[in-house]
């Protein structure tokens, strides 16, 4: 008898530990309202976008050149919520609030990637990569970036 009540509260205690640790990361992900990521030129072919994100999963993306089938222009797509939740976690898991606001390398010619993470109260963290190898959390979140941007079903638009 002693047992089972003992196994009931170890039970409750780790059920009760996942549901809070899951409304947690339900209210981070409400907590950030807009993910900007935004890849500026080199002398070769390096891609060059501007891609936002909402926090009802629309993305708009500014084509500008060496983007997959040659894109150019105005872009709109729908994000699954999964991979909403997957760039909400990324970005707490690599603590991006307290990351640095600038990383560089003395070299030319590289491109940079500027990410910047608008949250529900106004507020707003950049960060300027240049040579965009930051850190590792960082080169990880640019590799899922791009391949969001590969695997989207996008829609011309007008949009400016």
């Amino acid at each position: 008898m002693r047992y089972s009540v003992y196994l009931f509260f170890v039970a409750a205690f780790l059920f009760c530990a996942c549901s809070s640790q899951r409304a947690g990361r339900i209210d981070n992900a409400n907590q950030i309202s807009m993910i900007t990521i935004s890849r500026t030129p080199c002398f070769g072919t390096c891609p060059v976008y501007t891609m936002q994100i909402d926090k009802n999963c629309v993305v708009t993306l500014d084509a500008v050149d060496h983007l997959p089938n040659k894109m150019k222009g105005w872009y709109k797509a729908n994000l699954p919520e999964k991979e909403w939740m997957v760039l909400v976690n990324k970005l707490e898991k690599m603590n991006f609030k307290d990351m640095q606001d600038n990383y560089g390398r003395q070299i030319t010619d590289l491109p940079s990637v500027n990410t910047a993470i608008t949250f529900a109260d106004g507020n707003a963290k950049k960060i300027n990569d240049y040579g965009a190898r930051g850190t590792q959390e960082l080169s990880e979140l640019y590799t899922y970036i791009d391949a969001l941007l590969g695997s989207l079903d996008w829609e011309s638009t007008d949009q400016k």
